[in-house]
């Protein structure tokens, strides 16, 4: 049995809570919001109106308290472990700095729901944390992706359409996802610059075309921006606002920027 095996043995139990979840939102639209540097663009006050889902370190942003977010997914495996292994040339162990500040959101916002992979059990324990891992109770959704071939847990872009599907959202709008948007921009919000132009050919394209079929898909894209892996409608037309470009020290406090410039690959 692998290590992975293992850990859904020893800890299935803590997954079990999520079956609450299911269909909590039946019909519900909602908006996800991802780290991607698109952000630097918008104003999140936009987005208040619906409920949102946040990814990665959405919270660290100086207007997430603007947001109507009921739900955070962090799904990294052993993130909220002392020491985390980087993933650059030379892949040596580093003190996490970051985990510790994103464990102050958790002790912060108590009414809030926190998505954290099981992995992390050991070492992170509390009353608004759910575990996943790998599965979805009483549900056959995950099991049509494994017959596809398809991890639907690898990567928090997955990860957080699979979840809002599971609680039964019919319509979502990503915000901050950039390998979505045509051409796609790499950068995080929280980096300096306004991010490098690539393209993703068919980026998520075998995952989405199971998605659709349950959940309406569109991307908000800056100013005149398209997509061609989902539906796309500008931020200017969501929202009745004009784009407006703000830099990383705009947008995020210094002391989050304080444990994220520990990172080796963040450019801040």
């Amino acid at each position: 049995m692998n290590l992975k095996k293992i850990i859904y043995t020893l800890f299935k139990i803590n997954t079990n809570p999520i079956a609450k979840y299911k269909n909590i939102h039946d019909g519900e639209e909602c908006v996800l919001l991802g780290d991607g540097v698109s952000l630097k663009w918008f104003d999140l006050k936009a987005f208040s109106g619906k409920i949102s889902i946040t990814v990665g370190y959405i919270p660290f942003h100086n207007d997430f308290e603007d947001l109507n977010c009921k739900y955070c997914f962090l799904v990294e495996p052993y993130w909220f472990y002392p020491l985390v292994k980087t993933s650059t040339p030379g892949k040596r162990y580093i003190k996490n700095w970051v985990q510790l500040k994103y464990r102050e959101i958790i002790k912060k916002y108590p009414e809030k729901k926190f998505f954290i992979n099981l992995s992390n059990q050991p070492v992170l324990k509390g009353e608004n944390i759910n575990y996943i891992f790998y599965d979805l109770p009483n549900t056959d959704l995950v099991k049509e992706y494994y017959n596809k071939g398809i991890n639907p847990f690898h990567g928090s872009f997955r990860a957080s359409i699979l979840l809002a599907i599971y609680m039964g959202f019919k319509k979502v709008y990503l915000v901050g996802f950039d390998y979505t948007h045509t051409p796609s921009r790499f950068l995080h919000w929280y980096e300096k610059g306004m991010g490098i132009f690539i393209e993703q050919q068919d980026y998520q394209k075998e995952f989405l075309k199971i998605a659709e079929k349950y959940i309406e898909i569109f991307t908000i894209t800056v100013d005149d921006g398209i997509s061609t892996k989902v539906k796309y409608i500008s931020y200017e037309n969501y929202t009745g606002f004009k784009c407006n470009y703000k830099e990383n020290t705009e947008i995020i406090n210094e002391k989050y920027l304080k444990a994220l410039r520990t990172w080796p690959t963040y450019n801040l």
